[in-house]
């Protein structure tokens, strides 16, 4: 998403904008216009009640936790946390590290890296308790893979670094398109049945008076060794970055999203390796803007796989599919419509999968949301509610192992202060 021109007009829709001329050349120059049409449609639908009741996603009556001036660093907040999420049969444990992100292995251990200092490697083999340093990295760590034989993937702004021996050692096996390229932790790595992995990857670089294209595909054979690097998306006059690369195991398929101008949703017809290399095996599943694509997260539960919609200040949809060829949308209600769905990770729960969904930027007049879902998408939950301009949430583990635990990150960018919540059964 082209977040200057987003955080301009975030509140488009919330209030009269002061210089109506900025705002065209703005929607011209970033090649908005597509996104703005679809905006309007869909705002129109939502205040003339055009909407069906039922295309609106469904709230159970659970009360969130609102935050305002909470410091998330303080026991009052643990049990305010607690007590909010009590009848959802949850509990909330401060954790000893304040993990930035990780992804869980094989064998349960936690491997990531921890705030403020991001560019060095952790391990803990014993829940969290303790960690261990593995290495340090020349950038910043942004994503973390784990494939499904045990080879570790670190990606670092514009490179992905690789280990086969637990993280003894690593090569750099990939250099991306730009120096702040990476792939989205949680969203831009795949692995097919027969260890075939795929890389999106995501960058926002302004040169001269456009966007740099770096909607590059990767893929590699040889358990991450070597890459080949697709530019089929370029061709297709895709602008800017992959948001999402998900390898579906209801369908057999794999499904892609792009942004940031077209947003569109693809699928592969085959998973044969020379095919995946085809551009002609990879078909676009939406024609046009409005149909919507360029998800930004996506899990599969209880046989749907589920897509988060990127219309930052716009109208926001849940969308999901049963048979990977028709797909339902449901509105975010107010005043979480504005925020797009930046992350979902799975959560497993003594009565089954949860689905946990971040709505993490808000405008003028409008709230984020963590939320979650106990019974396959039917309705949600709302754990958290606030304002981005007085705090920041993320969900930090990955779902490629599906844990009983999740960590969730809060912060008061204000005071500094942030502290990490392991979430589980109560």
């Amino acid at each position: 998403m082209g977040r200057a021109l987003t955080k301009r007009h975030a509140g488009f829709f919330e209030r009269r904008i002061r210089n109506p001329l900025s705002f065209v050349y703005d929607i011209y120059q970033y090649g908005k216009a597509r996104e703005l049409l679809s905006f309007l449609v869909w705002e129109s639908f939502h205040r003339l009640h055009l909407f069906p009741k039922s295309r609106y996603l469904r709230f159970t009556p659970h009360e969130p936790l609102i935050l305002r001036g909470d410091q998330p660093d303080s026991p009052a907040f643990g049990d305010r946390l607690c007590g909010a999420i009590q009848d959802l049969g949850l509990t909330a444990t401060p954790s000893p590290h304040n993990w930035k992100l990780f992804s869980f292995g094989h064998h349960g251990e936690m491997i990531g890296c921890l705030y403020p200092d991001d560019r060095a490697l952790y391990v803990s083999t014993d829940g969290g308790d303790t960690v261990k340093l593995v290495t340090r990295f020349p950038e910043r760590i942004k994503a973390i893979f784990v494939s499904s034989r045990n080879v570790l993937f670190v990606c670092v702004k514009g490179a992905v670094y690789r280990s086969a021996n637990g993280g003894d050692s690593f090569a750099r096996v990939l250099n991306l398109g730009s120096s702040e390229s990476f792939f989205r932790h949680n969203n831009a790595m795949t692995e097919t049945p027969d260890g075939t992995l795929l890389i999106g990857e995501y960058g926002n670089v302004w040169e001269g008076n456009r966007w740099r294209k770096l909607a590059y595909l990767y893929f590699s054979a040889d358990e991450g060794r070597t890459w080949q690097r697709s530019d089929f998306l370029i061709h297709q006059g895709i602008n800017k970055h992959v948001h999402l690369v998900k390898y579906s195991r209801i369908f057999n398929r794999i499904f892609m999203a792009d942004g940031d101008n077209y947003k569109k949703l693809w699928v592969c017809d085959s998973l044969d390796f020379t095919d995946l290399l085809n551009p002609e095996h990879w078909h676009p599943v939406n024609r046009f803007h409005i149909q919507m694509g360029g998800y930004t997260a996506a899990v599969e539960c209880d046989g749907r796989l589920f897509f988060g919609t990127d219309y930052q200040g716009g109208t926001n949809f849940l969308v999901y599919t049963s048979d990977g060829y028709h797909f339902e949308k449901k509105v975010i209600p107010d005043p979480y419509r504005r925020s797009p769905i930046d992350n979902m990770v799975l959560r497993r729960s003594r009565d089954g999968i949860e689905i946990w969904a971040l709505l993490p930027y808000s405008a003028a007049n409008t709230r984020c949301l963590l939320m979650v879902t106990k019974d396959g998408g039917e309705t949600w939950s709302r754990v958290i509610e606030y304002s981005r301009d007085t705090h920041k949430v993320w969900l930090l583990n990955t779902s490629d192992e599906i844990a009983d635990e999740l960590y969730v990150s809060v912060e008061a960018p204000d005071s500094g202060k942030r502290a990490v919540y392991q979430i589980a059964d109560l």
